[in-house]
């Protein structure tokens, strides 16, 4: 299949990506209630780190435009992928731990993004997805240092994620990644968390075991 999917490059760096109207008529944006986010399309919540930053869509398709920009570079083919990508891709949820443009080394985050794959009927777990995503990174003009070859299995809230393993420097400091994915109501699900130490990592893992799904 050619790899015309998946704006997840664009988070490489900002953890961001595109917001778009290509959505089934239930689909549900999500709402934040007592420091949860929940949505009742994919019937699931998250709790969110206490005070970090909830981004609003202006500021994610902000983020999202620079990412891109960084990422893709004058690369004609990216930019044909990430621009088909758009119509069926969209975020849920990008939180970060400080405000932007804080005076921090480093801000770390979590996203979480769904990309309809109605169009693409290999793409049956989140290791086929992966698989995918792990092709446009090692295209992308921003060059990772390790990508994990092969996605491993995690069993979140009863549902079956594959896991991969991402880092790269950038600027002298090195960001290190890790996207989860599965497959829901037929569209790629994906939660990405970025951070720099082991502090912001627990903090992070602790966020990913809070989600929960209706059974």
């Amino acid at each position: 299949m050619k790899t015309k999917l998946s704006a997840l490059i664009i988070f490489a760096i900002i953890t961001s990506t595109c917001y778009s109207q290509s959505k089934p008529i239930d689909f549900d944006y999500g709402r934040i209630e007592n420091s949860k986010y929940l949505n009742s399309y994919f019937d699931f919540e998250i709790t969110i780190p206490a005070n970090w930053i909830i981004q609003n869509k202006e500021q994610m398709e902000k983020m999202a435009k620079a990412g891109m920009d960084m990422v893709i570079g004058d690369d004609a083919n990216l930019k044909a992928a990430v621009k088909v990508s758009e119509i069926n891709t969209t975020n849920l949820l990008v939180v970060n731990q400080y405000e932007r443009g804080s005076a921090v080394e480093y801000n770390p985050g979590i996203v979480i993004v769904a990309e309809n794959i109605k169009d693409y009927p290999g793409i049956k777990t989140g290791s086929d997805y992966l698989f995918q995503v792990r092709k446009l990174l090692n295209q992308s003009q921003v060059k990772y240092d390790y990508i994990d070859n092969e996605s491993s299995r995690e069993v979140i809230s009863g549902i079956d994620f594959y896991k991969m393993n991402a880092g790269i420097v950038y600027m002298g400091i090195e960001i290190k990644q890790i996207y989860y994915s599965t497959v829901l109501k037929g569209f790629s699900f994906n939660v990405i968390i970025s951070f720099i130490n082991d502090e912001q990592k627990a903090d992070l893992i602790t966020a990913i075991n809070s989600i929960k799904f209706k059974e």
